[in-house]
């Protein structure tokens, strides 16, 4: 099997030069990232699950400098937290359920 080496770009590009300092604080930086992910393992609800989800993708999309992920990820949040939301939600995934 051939050997891969990464280029000078590609290593700068993915972090893989970063010192220990820049590595922590870009670990610092996206680790509630961690924190959504232990949630949802935790968590045996799916509708809730859903919830979370919601909460990590509004957090991701306020990382970029566009504003229409920003709006989109916290309208369809502010839906799904709805009673009919969660209806629409609990719904979607008896369909999966079923197809299975």
């Amino acid at each position: 099997m051939p050997s891969y080496e990464a280029t000078p770009a590609e290593l700068e590009q993915y972090g893989a030069g970063l010192n220990i300092w820049q590595q922590i604080a870009l670990l610092q930086a996206w680790s509630p990232l961690i924190g959504y992910g232990q949630r949802l393992v935790n968590e045996s609800d799916p509708y809730k699950k859903s919830i979370i989800v919601a909460e990590a993708a509004e957090w991701l999309a306020s990382k970029t400098d566009a504003k229409a992920d920003d709006q989109l990820v916290r309208l369809l949040g502010d839906i799904i937290r709805t009673p009919q939301g969660e209806s629409l939600v609990r719904w979607a995934l008896l369909q999966v359920e079923a197809a299975r």
